[in-house]
Order: structure tokens, then sequence, then C-alpha cells
């Protein structure tokens, strides 16, 4: 009786013994995340490292202060994707580890800065991540250290190539700023542009124009001192009629008025050399002034844009403000005797909060 009872008790003590084992030092480690700065609509890796606790019972409870979660199936598992919340601010997310009856918490900030910016630092920016590229074979060199990331395309067709990225994040109304830090390598085609454009979404009414796009094109190899290597202006549209303006000089309303004079010259700020980058920058601040950039440099500022709109909404009643839809830069086709040119893109920065980007 006596070694029957002393059996029961050894049992029972391995058994009690197992059991703290597999909860004992249940700690949730560390809670990391897929960058530090994040922009609008951002889905972002976050994950946690746990100690201890039964791995056979291990769930997760994650919740955020802003932004949100993508899907339930990532609910109770130690990885998660966080979309971020359409205004800049910093959040907090926490995730909770369980594990029979024992639980530990971590929380980390997510800094949400800007509408959206890349370095091209991620493996999945061509994957699902809002670009898309036509007529290119793509190189994207990704790094944790921006000075080394950067993405290229060559022209890989007689048809135009570009690159492209939907502005869904949130509308993005005035004032916004753009800064693209770009430049090519090894070939460009002699006398072709490189163009940045931003194009507009089309208001409801048909009949009313509205500004289309905004256009800057660079001849980046021809010579400055000789032959003109800037153009820039923008489209008003009118569906209806299928009616396509420019501004120039000489317009006057309710034409699209010029936003420099001339709309197209010669700039050596704006030539670039094999292997060199550059940042072009452009705005239209709270007042609709309309502001442009090369290298931090301001080239100039115009009231094109505003007159334009502020006549537009004294002869259309309802005249929906621009909100912007795309934004996409393009380069020169292949020949088909020469390589095709390669456009390095290094950084798009966009703001939708008044700061001009440089």
């Amino acid at each position: 009786m006596f070694k029957t009872y002393k059996l029961f008790t050894l049992v029972a003590l391995c058994v009690f013994a197992v059991s703290c084992k597999k909860d004992k030092g249940l700690m949730l480690e560390s809670l990391n995340k897929a960058g530090q700065e994040f922009y609008f609509g951002e889905k972002v890796p976050v994950w946690a490292t746990t100690a201890g606790g039964d791995l056979n019972d291990m769930t997760y409870e994650w919740t955020a202060t802003g932004g949100t979660f993508d899907g339930f199936r990532t609910q109770n598992l130690f990885e998660n994707l966080w979309i971020a919340p359409n205004e800049p601010g910093e959040y907090t997310i926490t995730v909770k580890a369980k594990s029979n009856g024992s639980t530990s918490s971590k929380s980390t900030k997510m800094k949400v800065t800007r509408y959206y910016f890349d370095e091209f630092q991620s493996a999945f920016t061509l994957n699902g991540n809002g670009w898309s590229t036509s007529n290119t074979t793509n190189n994207l060199i990704t790094n944790t250290d921006t000075a080394a990331s950067r993405l290229e395309l060559t022209a890989s067709s007689t048809s135009a190539p570009n690159v492209r990225r939907n502005l869904d994040l949130a509308p993005l109304k005035i004032p916004f700023s753009i800064r693209t830090r770009l430049g090519w390598k090894s070939y460009f085609r002699a006398n072709s542009t490189i163009t940045i454009s931003l194009f507009f979404v089309q208001p409801a009414n048909p009949t009313y124009p509205y500004i289309r796009e905004i256009r800057w094109e660079i001849w980046p190899t021809v010579n400055p001192a000789t032959t003109d290597n800037y153009q820039i202006r923008y489209e008003t549209f009118i569906p209806a009629t299928n009616t396509s303006k420019f501004s120039t000089v000489g317009n006057a309303l309710p034409n699209p008025l010029p936003l420099i004079s001339p709309v197209k010259g010669k700039r050596a700020d704006h030539a670039l050399s094999n292997g060199a980058l550059k940042n072009f920058s452009f705005s239209i601040d709270a007042g609709n002034v309309f502001h442009a950039y090369v290298d931090g440099q301001l080239w100039f500022t115009s009231n094109g844009i505003k007159d334009w709109l502020a006549n537009a909404k004294t002869i259309y009643p309802g005249f929906e403000d621009p909100i912007a839809k795309e934004y996409r830069v393009a380069f020169p086709a292949k020949e088909s005797t020469n390589p095709g040119t390669t456009l390095v893109m290094k950084s798009v920065y966009i703001n939708n909060d008044g700061q001009i980007l440089k």
C-alpha cells in the first residue's frame, strides 16, 4: 500500500512538473516591424517572438490604436499585416500571447509620416505593392541602406515604356508636393525625353473642363547651350467634346494659362550625365500656387493654375477641386539597332500636408 501511494505521488509530481514546465516563463520577447516610417495605407508586416509556453496551445491577440489588420486569418497567429491609416501620426500596435491561461504582451510604435514615399528597398515593390510598368525589363536593387537601393528599368519594346503608381491611398487633393530622384545609366536614346506626369480624376460633369495632366518633359542629354531641354505645362480636357488644350504662352482665360514663359527652353540644371541623379520636384500649395524645384533649388513659382481654377469656379457651378489619380514616369522606347534606354529611379516622395518638397 505504501509503495502504491509513493508511486501515485511520484506520477502526480511528474505531471505537475511537466505542466509547470509548459507554462513556465511564458514571455513575449519582441514585437518586430518591417520599417520605421510608413505611408498612408501601407501594408506593414509585424511579427512577435515568444519564449516559454506551450506552442501547441499558443494563440495571439492583436490590437492597434489606428489602422487595421489584414483579414481574420492572421488574428491568432504570431505574425500579422497592419494597414496604416490615412492620417499622419504615431500609433501603437499591441500583441498579447496566450498559453494555458498565461499571457504576455508587447507593444510598438508605428509612425505614419506622409501620403507616400518609396526608396525601393522592398522586394515587393513591383509585386502587388502599387507600382506597374509597361514595356520594360526591371531590375530592383533592394538594400536596407537607401544609398544602395534603386529601381532600374530598361526599355524592352518599340512601344513607349513607363512606370506608374495609382494614387488611391486617400484622395490626393491640393495642397500636394511630389519629389522624384532619377537619372539614367549606360545608354539614353538621343534627343529623347524623360516625362514626369501627374494625372487627375475626371469629375462627374463631362461638360466641364478639368486639369487632366501636369507634364514635365526633360531632355537630359542634349546640349542646353544650343537646344531646348525642358518643357513644363498642364492639360485641360472636356470629356463631352473630347477637347484637349495645353497651357502655353499667349493663352488667355478660359484657356489654361502658362506656368512659365517660355514653356519650353534651355536650362543647364536639367542636364543629366550617365549615372547622375537629380531631384525634380513640383507642388501646388494651399493657395493653388505652383512651385518647381531642381535639385533643391527653386526654379519658378506660378499663378497659372491658381488663376485658371479661380476662373473655372466662377463659370461652372459646382466645379470640383482637382484630385490626383496617377503618378507616372515615361522614357524613350527601344530602337531596333540600339540597346534600350535604362531609367534609374532612386526615390519618390508625395506629401499632402502643405509641406513643399524641394
